[in-house]
């Protein structure tokens, strides 16, 4: 019964501060602001940051970052990431909601661009992705009802005639590829 009305819960607060700006592709050159949304578990989410900072900051667009880290900070935890941008579990409420602390600068501010790279399919990414105000969306992961106008999946990646590797292994998240790939499908937008 709890998990039902948490899940209940989290639908109104979402439907509530989901983002009412049109949405929809746009042009590389009409792009000057971006949030971009990484994983703070992820060892190369500081790699993953350089990346779209250099690609954004190429093409003049001004990037912000938000890091998700919600695990318990115990003995042997490594935090990658800190400072303002990193939404941990002290800075979310019991539904998984960023604090108005935290949530201020979301709802605050209009991006042209927000590219959310997380491959984790929880509530605060969730959340924060349909609440900041932003033209064009972009995910790594499709989900029921996902606020993204595009979704870069892990096949994605794929150059004409190369295929995925087929040897029966679990692949990591191919992070790498998905910024490549969206980088790619931006610089294609006219």
């Amino acid at each position: 019964m709890a998990f039902f009305l948490t899940e209940l819960l989290r639908r109104v607060e979402l439907k509530k501060h989901s983002s009412a700006v049109a949405t929809g592709f746009i042009p590389l050159k009409d792009i000057r602001t971006a949030l971009v949304i990484l994983d703070g578990t992820d060892p190369r989410c500081l790699a993953c940051r350089d990346a779209m900072d250099a690609f954004l900051r190429g093409y003049k667009i001004a990037p912000s970052f938000i890091f998700i880290d919600l695990r318990k900070r115990k003995k042997g935890v490594t935090v990658y990431a800190s400072g303002d941008g990193l939404i941990s579990r002290r800075y979310v409420n019991f539904f998984g909601m960023p604090r108005m602390k935290k949530k201020g600068h979301l709802f605050s501010s209009d991006f042209d661009l927000l590219i959310n790279l997380r491959d984790s399919d929880d509530y605060t990414g969730n959340f924060i992705s349909a609440a900041a105000r932003a033209r064009f969306k972009i995910g790594t992961r499709a989900y029921p009802g996902n606020p993204f106008d595009l979704t870069v999946t892990a096949g994605d990646y794929d150059l004409p005639g190369e295929d995925a590797p087929d040897d029966g292994l679990v692949h990591e998240n191919h992070i790498d590829e998905k910024i490549e790939a969206i980088c790619n499908f931006l610089k294609q937008i006219v």
